[in-house]
């Protein structure tokens, strides 16, 4: 065991050592704030404070870590050997920035709770955040910071580390809030579907409603075998996110009481891991929410703890609030729609600290790098090369991987072709190796 003196205890030093040392280092620690006994501790130990207590291995601390509530910090980035840091400090500290601070800092997703304005859709705005004004929106730096910390251990204190990964997911995930592009559907809303389509001169989507209406042809939205040969001939964890709502009318959400609904996700459960994309009234209320969950766990009969906003997170606090109801729930919405990159500047899976409540939740977050509204508008090229980026990222610092795709880019028709086929090749171009690390 590793016996850390601090000065103060609080929240968030709990927090943040637990995700080094329970999470990423596998490592028991223990905090005293009694001099005494941290100087007659005869284990590996080290300072986290003000100003060191003799000559032992000392961090220094800027308070961060101490406080509650925000304060507005001045964001200044230096470098350390070769990689970008910030929260700089005095030369006694053995690192030369309060490491612990900055990782906070990032993984609490702080500045998103200062003021800040937001995207059209009421989104955080990467262009925003330090990460993408600084250059290091692609790099993991906190994981970086922990390997390089856990070198300094190894040198200083002589305490052997191994990274692990615990609860890391490597996983495409595919949102389908609705599965079907014309059946399925109440009779109106059906005829609305059409009739908008023959008003805006879409004539091949009238006659293509028709012939599936007709079942002369399949529902293009559907999962056609040639895909679903692909996603199984993955290596990676392919989780199928769906939405189950009791009022989905005009919302665009196809509703529990469909029955052939009901069956088609049964079917996909047989293949694929099932999660939650909760409705628009489930956002609003956590009866909703955890009623959703209940729903699809027992249709599944398997219980559903995994969560996607396909829409992106607003205001963190307010949409992970429900998430925290559910025990155990796990998370996939940390990236952003409109970038490539980390938004928590990390790959490792995380616990979701709530900044409004200084408490540590059980809800935890599985970021993702790359959406497929940003996929679609880049080239497969580009594409293929970012995503094998990410995914060799992952696998060096034995962390999360995930992509978050939809349904409808795999549509099975004439007008889609060329989309599909871009997408399709991007999942079967993805490395698939995994590397362990010491």
């Amino acid at each position: 065991m590793i016996l850390i003196y601090c000065d103060k205890s609080s929240p968030r030093i709990e927090y943040t050592f637990s995700h080094i040392f329970k999470f990423i280092l596998n490592k028991k620690f223990s905090i005293t704030r009694s001099k005494s006994e941290f100087i007659d501790y005869k284990g590996y130990r080290f300072s986290y404070a003000n100003a060191p207590i003799s000559e032992e291995l000392f961090f220094q601390s800027i308070g961060l870590l101490d406080e509650r509530g925000l304060e507005n910090y001045e964001i200044k980035i230096f470098r350390w050997e070769d990689v970008k840091c910030f929260f700089k400090v005095g030369e006694k500290s053995a690192i030369p920035f309060d490491i612990f601070s900055a990782i906070f800092f990032l993984l609490s997703r702080y500045e998103e709770y200062m003021p800040h304005t937001g995207n059209k859709l009421g989104q955080f705005n990467h262009f925003q955040s330090i990460a993408y004004k600084e250059e290091f929106l692609e790099i993991p730096l906190v994981d970086i910071w922990i390997k390089k910390f856990k070198s300094v251990l190894e040198n200083k204190i002589k305490l052997k580390c191994k990274m692990i990964s615990n609860n890391q997911i490597k996983s495409i995930i595919i949102g389908s809030i609705n599965p079907y592009k014309y059946t399925n559907k109440y009779p109106f809303e059906s005829f609305l579907i059409w009739f908008k389509n023959l008003i805006k001169l879409n004539l091949w989507e009238v006659v293509e409603h028709f012939f599936v209406i007709l079942r002369i042809k399949v529902d293009p939205w559907e999962i056609d075998d040639y895909i679903k040969k692909i996603l199984l001939a993955s290596n990676k964890e392919i989780l199928y996110f769906f939405s189950f709502s009791s009022e989905s009318f005009f919302k665009n959400e196809t509703p529990k009481t469909n029955e052939n609904f009901k069956k088609y996700i049964k079917e996909v459960s047989d293949n694929f891991e099932i999660g939650l994309l909760p409705s628009t009234n489930a956002l609003k209320n956590p009866k909703t929410f955890q009623l959703e969950s209940f729903n699809i766990s027992n249709l599944v009969h398997k219980k559903v703890v995994k969560v996607l906003f396909q829409g992106g997170l607003k205001k963190i606090s307010q949409y992970y609030k429900n998430s925290i109801s559910l025990n155990n729930a796990n998370d996939f919405s940390m990236g952003y729609i409109d970038a490539f990159g980390y938004r928590a500047s990390t790959c490792s899976s995380f616990f979701f600290y709530d900044l409004s409540n200084e408490i540590k939740t059980n809800l935890l977050l599985t970021p993702f790098v790359a959406h497929f509204k940003l996929i679609d508008k880049t080239s497969l090229g580009k594409a293929i090369g970012k995503i094998q980026k990410f995914n060799e990222i992952a696998n060096k610092h034995y962390g999360s991987f995930s992509i978050i795709l939809n349904n409808e880019i795999f549509e099975n028709s004439l007008k889609n072709s060329k989309r599909r086929f871009h997408f399709a090749s991007l999942i079967k171009n993805i490395d698939n190796g995994f590397k362990k690390i010491n």
